[in-house]
C-alpha cells in the first residue's frame, strides 16, 4: 500500500509540473537573468552601494538602455516589418521566376513547386484574415502577456538576487553534515556556469546582430535593420538558429541579383568561421564545457518540451544536470580525488589556493657574537607540515640555554 502511495505521488507531482511548465520555465529565466547581473551587483557592493540599492541601480541602468535602443530602432524596425509582409509574395515570385530558369531539373521542377505552394499559403493566409474584433484581442493579448512576462522575470530575479544567499543556506542545511560541502559545490559550480554562458549568449547576440545590420546597411540590402536584428536573435539557438539568420538574410539577396546573394552567402559563411575562430573561444570560456551531442540533445528535448524557448533554456539546464553529475561521479570514479579533497572544497576555493607559509631563519647568539645553527621557524609547523610543540620564540630560548649550559662546542 505504502508503495502504491508513492508511484501515485510521483505521477500526481510529474502531472502538476507539466501543468505548471510554463510558470517553472518563467521562473528559470528569472534566475538565469539574476546570475547573469550577478556580478554587476556585486561591483557595485564593492564600491559600497548597500545590497538592495545595488540591484535596483542594475535594473534601472538596463531598463534605460533597452529603452534608448527600442526609442533608436523601433520605428524603423516596425516599417521594414510592415514592408515585409506586403512584399512576401513579391519575393516568393521572383524566387519561383529565377527557379524556372534554373537548368538545374531540381530546382525548376521540386523546388518551383514548394515555392508556389508557400506562395498560395501566404495568400490564403492573407485574403482570409481573422475577424478583426479577434484580431484586436489576440494583439491586446499577446502584447499584454509579453509585459506580464518580463515584469515576471525581473520581480523574480530581483527576489533571487536579494534572498539567495538565505535561500542557499537552507538549502544546503536539508543534506547532512558530510554531504554540505558537495552540494555547495554544485550549487558554485552551477552558477559560475550558468552565469557565463547567459553573458557570453548576450554578447554573441549583440555581437553579430550589429555586424549583420551594418554589413547588410552597406551592401544596400532590403530590410537591412530587420534582417540583422533577427540574425542577433537566432543566434541564440544553438546550431540551427545561425543558418536560419543568414538564409532568410540570403534568400532576401535573391530577389535582388544572384551576385548580392553570392556576397551575404560569403558574409554569412566569414561571420560563422570567425564567430567559431575568435569569438566563442574568447566570449564564451568556462562557460557551459557541453559537448556537442550533448547540446544538440538538450536542444532537441527542450525544443520539443516547450518550443523555442525550451531550446533555448535546454543549454543552461543541461550544463546544470551536467556539472551535478561530474561532481557527484568524481568520488566515486577517481575516489583519490575526492580523498585528497578537503571537506567543504569548492570551486571558489580552488582559484585561490593558500598563500604559502614562509620560513623563518633566526641565528643564536653565543655571549654576544653570532652563532653558526640556524633555527626553523613555521608558525608552528615543522618543515614537513607536521605540528610542533612551541612557537619559533620558544625554540630560541630552549636552544640559547643548551647553548649557554654546555661546554661543548659542538652542543653549542
Amino acid at each position: 500500500m505504502i508503495f502504491a502511495i508513492a508511484v501515485l505521488v510521483v505521477f500526481a507531482l510529474a502531472w502538476l509540473l507539466i501543468q505548471i511548465r510554463s510558470v517553472i520555465a518563467m521562473a528559470l529565466v528569472g534566475v538565469i537573468f539574476a546570475t547573469a547581473v550577478e556580478p554587476m551587483v556585486n561591483r557595485l557592493r564593492r564600491l559600497g552601494l548597500p545590497h538592495i540599492q545595488s540591484i535596483l541601480v542594475v535594473y534601472v541602468f538596463m531598463i534605460g538602455l533597452l529603452a534608448l535602443l527600442l526609442m533608436l530602432i523601433v520605428p524603423t524596425l516596425l516599417s521594414q516589418g510592415s514592408s515585409l509582409v506586403d512584399d512576401v509574395p513579391t519575393i516568393l515570385q521572383e524566387l519561383r521566376r529565377q527557379a524556372d530558369a534554373s537548368p538545374n531539373s531540381f530546382i525548376n521542377s521540386t523546388v518551383w513547386d514548394a515555392l508556389l505552394r508557400a506562395e498560395r499559403a501566404w495568400i490564403e493566409w492573407r485574403s482570409s484574415p481573422p475577424i478583426e474584433g479577434q484580431e484586436a484581442i489576440r494583439i491586446v493579448s499577446s502584447v499584454g502577456g509579453a509585459i506580464f512576462t518580463v515584469f515576471t522575470v525581473l520581480v523574480v530575479g530581483f527576489y533571487w538576487l536579494s534572498e539567495k544567499h538565505t535561500l542557499k543556506k537552507i538549502f544546503i542545511g536539508l543534506f547532512s553534515p558530510k554531504r554540505q560541502g558537495t552540494v555547495t559545490e554544485i550549487w558554485e559550480a552551477i552558477e559560475f556556469k550558468i552565469g557565463g554562458w547567459i553573458r557570453g549568449q548576450l554578447i554573441l547576440c549583440l555581437i553579430i546582430g550589429s555586424l549583420s545590420t551594418t554589413a547588410y546597411f552597406f551592401l544596400d540590402l532590403r530590410f537591412w535593420l530587420a534582417l540583422g536584428i533577427f540574425a542577433g536573435i537566432t543566434e541564440a539557438v544553438p546550431f540551427i538558429g545561425p543558418i536560419i539568420g543568414g538564409g532568410a538574410a540570403v534568400i532576401v539577396a535573391l530577389t535582388d541579383s544572384w551576385q548580392k546573394a553570392l556576397i551575404v552567402l560569403a558574409f554569412a559563411i566569414l561571420i560563422q568561421q570567425l564567430e567559431s575562430a575568435l569569438l566563442v573561444p574568447r566570449v564564451m570560456r568556462n562557460a557551459v564545457g557541453m559537448s556537442p551531442l550533448t547540446v544538440i540533445f538538450a536542444v532537441l528535448i527542450g525544443s520539443e518540451a516547450a518550443g523555442i524557448l525550451g531550446a533555448v533554456l535546454a543549454i543552461p539546464v543541461g550544463a546544470a544536470v551536467q556539472v551535478t553529475l561530474q561532481i557527484i561521479l568524481r568520488g566515486k570514479l577517481h575516489p583519490e580525488l575526492a580523498l585528497a579533497m578537503p571537506a567543504g572544497f569548492t570551486s571558489a576555493s580552488a582559484k585561490s589556493p593558500p598563500p604559502a607559509r614562509r620560513f623563518v631563519v633566526k641565528r643564536i647568539e653565543r655571549n654576544g657574537g653570532p652563532g653558526n645553527r640556524p633555527v626553523y621557524a613555521n608558525n608552528g609547523q615543522s618543515r614537513d607540515g607536521s605540528s610542533q610543540a612551541g612557537d619559533s620564540s620558544s625554540a630560541v630560548e630552549m636552544a640559547s640555554s643548551s647553548a649557554a649550559g654546555s661546554g661543548d662546542p659542538a652542543s653549542r
